[in-house]
């Protein structure tokens, strides 16, 4: 069973950076599967406008909150490169080859893809992901246990790319929909997503779904603790605030 989204806690923000994960393991995951795509087919453009919502209520934290995710998958890249570099002195033969041979991919794609501007490193990150995820590349991320890894890495850069729309979306325009709307919206399409993935769960088909439904409802625990935690730290600022003009 799909873990449950506690939309009281939930900002448009938060809301829509949670759906756009999903959207983007969906999307890898159950690429074939109709009613799925479906489904995401519709949320795209609602995605679009609640990026454009956002933008029209939140604009100071924009520029910080694109400066952070591209922290974060810098980070995610780096950690990445480092611990393949690393196994290139492994004494282990099969560890080191495989090391080897995706360090390779590393030094096409460039060492230092961090450097360059943000539009020219996401395109770099892309190139790296399609190379790393060659089928003759599978078996040497399985033997450097670094098939996740790149997973996240994959959904860090998605993430940079979302908060950098969100900032475009509201240098761009104003004329955009409440931010009421576009979250009920989103939770109208979330619900409906979350039946048709029980139902798939339940009926234990295609194959993989409970690794994927599993993955999903790890992705709503840790954004209902961060939205919750979110929600209880405005509170107590809007409390000091009011007991300071006491």
């Amino acid at each position: 069973m799909l873990s449950k989204i506690y939309y009281s806690y939930f900002t448009l923000a938060a809301l829509t950076a949670l759906v756009q994960k999903i959207v983007n393991l969906l999307s890898a995951q159950l690429p074939d599967h109709q009613m799925v795509q479906t489904v995401l087919t519709r949320i795209q453009p609602q995605l679009q406008t609640a990026l454009q919502a956002i933008g029209s209520t939140i604009k100071q934290p924009l520029t910080e909150i694109v400066a952070a995710a591209d922290l974060r998958r810098d980070n995610t890249y780096r950690s990445l490169r480092d611990h393949i570099k690393a196994g290139l002195r492994r004494q282990n033969k099969a560890y080191r080859t495989a090391c080897e041979a995706l360090w390779l991919e590393f030094e096409k794609n460039d060492l230092k893809l961090y450097n360059q501007s943000r539009d020219t490193e996401t395109a770099a990150i892309n190139s790296l992901l399609a190379d790393l995820l060659k089928p003759k590349n599978q078996p040497h991320l399985a033997t450097t246990n670094t098939t996740q890894w790149v997973t996240e890495l994959n959904n860090d850069n998605q993430a940079y790319v979302a908060a950098s729309a969100q900032r475009s979306a509201a240098r761009s325009t104003d004329d955009t929909v409440n931010d009421d709307k576009a979250f009920k919206d989103l939770k109208t399409s979330l619900e409906l997503l979350e039946n048709i993935l029980n139902t798939m769960l339940a009926m234990n088909d295609p194959r993989g779904i409970n690794e994927v439904v599993d993955e999903i409802s790890q992705y709503i625990a840790e954004a209902n603790t961060a939205a919750k935690q979110s929600q209880n730290n405005t509170g107590d600022d809007e409390e000091e605030n009011n007991n300071d003009t006491e």
